[in-house]
């Protein structure tokens, strides 16, 4: 595993949000243990009734109040804070991904795969773009000779193959060609 710089952050956010969590749920179970007491006090209070009973029941209708306040305030602070805290971690999510992706030795040796087989490709199609008009040239040869000048003296020029037409076994129009040349030279593709 490779060091992070993002990573640490990520843990700081559910940290925080798992200590307030814990706060809330320490509230809920005080305030629950609270209410179980506070019917334990009123049954006592209804069997046996005194100014200690009674100051009892009134204590813990107080202290609930204040813990479900607390408890509440706490709740409705964390249900506001989490989406905020979820849209943070999934940016820095996307940052730690990022990140990986570039120190990952699978992923460089992968890119550097693809980026020297496009340049190949490149070099290739300029060498395929270039063939007809050298085979051209070879089969001209075979043909305007000595008897062929004597032949048709004289006469205009001969013209000879459509070089275009010869270089179609590669179904890239003009301006595919035109792009994966640009690529290719942005990647320093030598195509002299």
């Amino acid at each position: 595993m490779t060091t992070s710089n993002v990573l640490p952050k990520i843990q700081s956010i559910v940290s925080q949000v798992n200590t307030k969590r814990d706060v809330v749920d320490e509230y809920k179970q005080k305030l629950d243990a609270a209410k179980a007491e506070l019917e334990q006090a009123k049954t006592n209070r209804e069997k046996n009734f005194s100014f200690e009973t009674d100051n009892k029941v009134s204590e813990l209708e107080s202290y609930i109040m204040r813990v479900e306040s607390r408890y509440s305030a706490l709740e409705r602070e964390l249900d506001t804070e989490l989406p905020n805290k979820l849209r943070e971690v999934e940016e820095l999510y996307h940052t730690y991904v990022v990140e990986q992706w570039g120190q990952n030795e699978e992923v460089k040796e992968l890119t550097e795969q693809t980026l020297n087989s496009f340049k190949e490709t490149v070099s290739l199609l300029s060498q395929y773009t270039k063939k007809p008009s050298e085979f051209n040239k070879q089969v001209l040869s075979q043909i305007v000779n000595e008897d062929f000048r004597k032949a048709f003296s004289g006469q205009t020029t001969f013209i000879g193959a459509d070089n275009h037409s010869l270089a179609t076994a590669l179904p890239l129009d003009y301006e595919t060609y035109q792009k994966l040349y640009a690529a290719g030279r942005i990647l320093g593709v030598n195509l002299g």
